[in-house]
C-alpha cells in the first residue's frame, strides 16, 4: 500500500501483530526517529547514513517491512501479570515485546522498485534531516522515563520538549516564512472573526424577523418590515422577493397585524419607484386584479388593489385606460371564474357595490368622460342602489352646472325615494332641492312649491321641522299669501317639539302683529298660554301684560298677571314678581297692591307644599332689591297727593278703598 504524506504532517503507522488495523498518529520526525530506533535497528541503510534523510532529498520513499515474532507462544502471552500505577511501583511486570521490523529509505528511482516488493507500507513524503546523537539520546531518555512511569513532573518536560521539537519541526519544514505566516494567519483569523461578527450583527433584525414568520407566517406586519430591511440594505430584488413568498403564505382570513391588501400595494410601489419598472407594477396588479391569484376576504382590500390599478395608470397619464378600469372594476362582470376555474369568492362579488370604486368612478367620470357616461354611471349606481345621499346631490348638482334642471329635480326625488325620513339625508336632501327649486322658479309655480312643502312636513320629524316651516312660511310671505303665511307659522308652532315652542310662538305673534295688527296677537297669546309650560307661559304673560299696557289697558293688564302668576314661584322666578310689582307701583293703587301682596303669599305657600326644594333651586337666581309695603304704600299716596293716617282696624272687617282728597 502506498501513502501521499504531507509536507507539514508526518504519520507513524504501525501495524499490530495480532490484527491488521493500523494506528495513525501524528508525531514529530525525531519521535518517529526514536520510536524506529527503540523497537529495532535500521538494516543496511540506516537513518544515521542514508541520504535519503538529509535536506537535499526532497523526493524519498521510506518502506517498512514487519514480521511477527515467534518467540512468544500463546502460553506465555496469556500468563497474568500483576497491573501498576503511579501510585505504587510496579511488584512483578512482564512485558510483550514488540515485533521487529525493518526499516529503509530509498530513492524514488527504478532501480529501488524491486526492494520495494516485499515492503508491507510505502510512505511516501519528505521527511526531515538527522538528529545529533545528543538529541536523540534525549528523546530516548524521554521515552524511557514515560515507560518506566515517571513522575509528573517528568512527564510535562517530555511533553514541553516533544512540543518544542513539533514546532522546531515545522519552522523546517515550511522554511524561513513560518512564523510570518503564522502571525498573518492569526491576524486573518481575527479579522474574519471580526467580519463575521459584523455580518451577523448587520443580519440580526432579518434573523429576528424570520424567527417571527416562522412563529406565524400570516402576519402582514412582519412580511412587511421584512420588505423594508431589504431596502434598507439595498436588496430591492430581496425585497420584491419577500413580498413574493408572502403572498403565497399569507391566508386572508387569517392575516393579522394588517390587511393583506398591504401587501400588494407595497410590492407595486417598489416595483414603480425603486425599480423604475412599471411594467412589472402592471403584471402584479393584473394577477391580483384580474387573474385572481389571491383570494381577499374582505372586498374592501380587493378594491384597494383596483384603485391602486387605476392611480397607476393616472400617474402614467394612461387616462382612457385608468378610466376603462374604473367602469370595469364595478361593471360586476370581475372574477366570473376565479384563478384555475374556481367560484369567484364573496369579496369579488362585493366589488360592484364598492363606495371605493364608485367615488373613483364618478370622479374620473366627471373629468374625463363625457356628460352622458357620467350620468349612466349615476344612474346605475342609483338603480342598484349603492349611491349615497352625497353621491344624490353630486349628480343632481353636476346636472345643475349643466343646466339639466328637470333631470337634476328628477334626480332629487329619486334620491329621496331611497333616503326617505327619518334618514339623516333626507333633511340634506329636502333642503337642497327646496332651495334650488326656489332658486330657478322664484315666484312661479307656486302650486308646486307648496306641494313640495306639504311632502316635506307631512313626513319631516319635529325636531327638523322648524327650519321647513319658517321656509315655507318667507315664501308665502314673499310671493303668497298673509294668511297662509300666518296659517303656516301656526302650524309651526304645533308641530315642532315642546323645548322650541315658545320661540315659534314669539315669532308667530311677531308675524302677526306685523301684519294685521296688535290686536290680533290676543288670541295667539291666549293659545301660547294654554300651550307652554309653566316657565315659558309666565314669560309669554308678561308679554302680554305689557302689550295690554300699551295700549293702556290696565285692567286687561292686571288680569293677565294675576293669571300668570299661579305659574311663577316667587323663589324660582323673582323677575315675574318683580315686573308686577314695578306695574302696580306705576298703574295701582293700595287696594291692587294689597291684592298683590296676597296673590303672592298664596302662591308661595302653594309652590311650598309641591316642591320643597324651589329655594335651593332659585338660589342661584340674582336678587331683587324691593320696597317694602310701607314704602310702596308711601310712594302710592305721595303720587296720588294723599296724606297716609294711620286709623285702628275693627277686627272683623277690612279697610275699604280711600277716596283722594282734592
Amino acid at each position: 500500500m502506498r501513502f501521499a504524506i504531507p509536507q507539514a504532517l508526518l504519520l507513524t503507522i504501525l501495524r499490530s501483530p495480532n490484527t491488521s488495523a493500523f494506528s495513525l498518529r501524528k508525531v514529530s520526525a525525531s519521535a518517529f526517529v526514536a520510536r524506529a530506533t527503540a523497537a529495532a535497528p535500521f538494516t543496511s541503510s540506516s537513518a544515521s547514513s542514508s541520504p535519503a534523510f538529509s535536506p537535499s532529498s526532497s523526493n524519498s520513499v521510506f518502506s517498512s517491512s514487519s514480521r511477527p515474532s515467534s518467540s512468544l507462544n500463546m502460553a506465555e502471552k496469556e500468563r497474568p501479570f500483576t497491573t501498576w500505577t503511579f501510585d505504587k511501583h510496579c511488584e512483578t511486570m512482564d512485558w510483550t515485546p514488540e515485533p521487529t521490523a525493518s526499516l529503509s529509505a530509498v530513492d524514488a528511482s527504478a532501480s529501488a522498485v524491486a526492494e520495494l516488493q516485499d515492503a508491507d507500507l510505502v510512505v511516501v513524503g519528505v521527511f526531515a534531516p538527522v538528529k545529533d546523537d545528543d538529541e536523540e539520546d534525549e528523546d530516548a531518555d524521554g521515552a524511557d522515563g514515560m515507560d518506566e512511569g515517571g513522575s509528573g513532573k517528568a512527564k510535562s518536560k517530555s511533553k514541553s520538549e516533544n512540543t518544542t521539537d513539533d514546532d522546531e519541526d515545522m519552522d523546517i519544514l515550511l522554511g524561513d516564512n513560518a512564523a510570518n505566516e503564522e502571525s498573518a494567519g492569526a491576524s486573518a483569523d481575527v479579522e474574519l472573526a471580526m467580519a463575521r461578527a459584523e455580518h451577523l450583527t448587520a443580519r440580526r433584525p432579518l434573523l429576528l424577523n424570520r424567527v417571527l414568520l416562522r412563529q406565524n407566517p400570516h402576519n402582514v406586519g412582519e412580511w412587511i418590515k421584512r420588505s423594508k430591511l431589504y431596502m434598507d440594505l439595498g436588496e430591492v430584488d430581496m425585497a420584491t422577493s419577500a413580498l413574493e413568498e408572502s403572498l403565497k403564505s399569507v391566508i386572508a382570513r387569517k392575516s393579522v397585524n394588517g390587511s393583506p391588501s398591504s401587501l400588494v400595494l407595497t410590492l407595486v410601489d417598489i416595483h414603480e419607484k425603486e425599480r423604475k419598472d412599471v411594467d412589472a407594477s402592471r403584471r402584479v396588479l393584473e394577477r391580483i386584479c384580474s387573474k385572481n391569484e389571491y383570494d381577499f376576504q374582505d372586498t374592501e382590500d380587493l378594491a384597494q388593489c383596483h384603485a391602486a390599478w387605476v392611480e397607476l395608470e393616472l400617474r402614467q397619464e394612461n387616462w382612457d385606460m385608468a378610466l376603462d378600469l374604473a367602469r370595469r372594476s364595478v361593471s360586476g362582470k370581475i372574477g366570473a371564474s376565479g384563478a384555475h376555474g374556481k367560484r369567484s369568492s364573496k369579496a369579488i362579488k362585493g366589488l360592484a357595490k364598492s363606495l371605493r370604486l364608485w367615488n373613483l368612478l364618478f370622479d374620473l367620470e366627471e373629468s374625463l368622460g363625457t356628460v352622458q357616461t357620467t350620468k349612466d354611471a349615476y344612474d346605475r349606481a342609483l338603480e342598484w342602489k349603492v349611491a349615497t345621499a352625497s353621491h344624490v346631490l353630486n349628480y343632481a348638482t353636476f346636472l345643475k352646472d349643466h343646466k339639466y334642471f328637470e333631470e337634476s329635480f328628477a334626480a332629487y326625488e329619486r334620491g329621496l325615494g331611497l333616503f326617505p325620513f327619518p334618514h339623516p339625508g333626507a333633511q340634506m336632501l329636502w333642503k337642497n332641492y327646496l332651495t334650488m327649486f326656489l332658486e330657478r322658479y322664484e315666484g312661479s309655480k307656486t302650486p308646486r312649491v307648496r306641494e313640495l312643502f306639504d311632502r316635506c312636513l307631512a313626513d319631516c320629524p319635529p325636531e327638523a321641522a322648524s327650519e321647513f316651516y319658517i321656509q315655507y312660511g318667507e315664501y308665502e310671505e314673499n310671493h303668497g299669501l298673509t294668511k297662509r303665511a300666518l296659517s303656516v307659522y301656526e302650524r309651526m308652532c304645533n308641530a315642532v317639539p315642546a323645548a322650541e315652542k315658545y320661540t315659534a310662538y314669539r315669532l308667530y305673534i311677531a308675524k302677526a302683529i306685523h301684519y294685521l295688527g296688535v290686536t290680533s296677537a290676543r288670541p295667539i297669546y291666549e293659545s301660547a298660554i294654554a300651550a307652554l309650560e309653566d316657565g315659558p307661559a309666565s314669560r309669554i304673560c308678561l308679554e302680554y301684560a305689557k302689550m295690554e299696557t300699551g295700549l293702556r289697558e290696565i285692567d286687561r293688564a292686571r288680569t293677565v298677571l294675576v293669571y300668570g302668576a299661579q305659574l311663577a314661584d316667587p323663589r324660582r322666578d323673582p323677575d315675574y314678581w318683580s315686573a308686577w310689582h314695578d306695574f302696580e307701583v306705576s298703574h295701582g293703587n293700595e287696594e291692587t297692591f294689597r291684592e298683590m301682596l296676597r296673590v303672592k303669599r298664596s302662591v308661595q305657600a302653594a309652590f311650598s307644599t309641591v316642591n320643597y326644594n324651589a329655594a335651593e333651586m332659585g338660589a342661584g337666581a340674582p336678587k331683587v332689591e324691593t320696597l317694602t309695603d310701607e314704602g310702596a304704600l308711601e310712594m302710592i299716596a305721595s303720587q296720588e297727593g294723599v296724606d297716609l293716617q294711620e286709623k285702628p282696624l275693627i277686627g272683623g272687617f277690612v279697610q275699604g278703598k280711600r277716596t283722594a282728597e282734592m
